[in-house]
């Protein structure tokens, strides 16, 4: 059955009303309808740069622009960007909205909607997790080699997820803590940073990096300076 979407929905989406079920469904629309995924990056971009000069001015009025971050959506139906900001003047600010850089690579929109399928995975009883795999043979199929894991890490499920710019391997995971992670894991550059950089994405937090010519995100639902550390642990198994 095709993706459908009414523009209430979309609007929610764009609003951040949505669950992570709704948000998936929409997004899973917008990948199948270019222009209109086009109208909502603007959308989302417009809110981002009226945030930004938002928070600029409430800065403004006690003499300085400490700091300030923007977000937008592109690549592929949307595109996240942080842009970090000191010492600029309010007439900066509003430059620097109408020109936001580019931000986290593209991939990192396939490592959230894995990471919505494995829970949703993990909350169907009629879809079995497979903890079980062959790192060997997944990389003889895929070219994808899996990182090692810390020890006191458990693996709940393994998935091959296919997307527009090949396929990736998703793996389900829980810490000795009980945390729960999903590992994306790509073969390519993909615009990845050689060392690990998180984002925040709605209830979830991205951390991102590659290593050689493999790249991967870690996604949890814990803030961006907790997914960052473990995905420090991570890039060190692996280096």
């Amino acid at each position: 059955m095709a993706s459908i979407a009414t523009e209430q929905e979309i609007e929610a989406y764009i609003d951040g009303q949505l669950d992570a079920e709704g948000r998936f469904a929409v997004e899973d629309y917008l990948g199948l309808h270019p222009d209109k995924a086009a109208q909502v990056m603007g959308d989302l971009g417009r809110r981002s740069a009226l945030q930004l000069l938002s928070r600029g001015a409430e800065r403004a009025d006690r003499g300085a622009v400490r700091d300030a971050a923007g977000e937008t959506a592109a690549t592929g139906f949307w595109r996240r960007q942080r842009v970090p900001v000191a010492g600029f003047a309010l007439a900066g600010l509003a430059a620097l909205a109408l020109a936001i850089v580019q931000g986290p690579p593209a991939y990192i929109d396939d490592a959230l909607a894995s990471h919505r399928v494995a829970a949703m995975r993990a909350d169907m009883a009629s879809q079995l997790e497979a903890p079980s795999f062959d790192a060997a043979e997944i990389r003889r199929a895929t070219r994808i080699a899996l990182p090692p894991l810390p020890t006191d890490w458990k693996v709940t499920d393994v998935q091959l997820f296919p997307t527009h710019r090949g396929p990736a391997i998703v793996m389900a995971l829980q810490t000795k803590e009980g945390d729960q992670f999903s590992l994306f894991t790509k073969r390519g550059h993909n615009g990845a940073p050689e060392e690990p950089d998180a984002i925040r994405d709605g209830a979830h937090s991205v951390a991102y990096w590659r290593r050689g010519d493999m790249s991967f995100a870690l996604v949890g639902d814990g803030g961006p300076a907790a997914v960052d550390a473990r995905a420090e642990v991570l890039a060190r198994t692996s280096s």
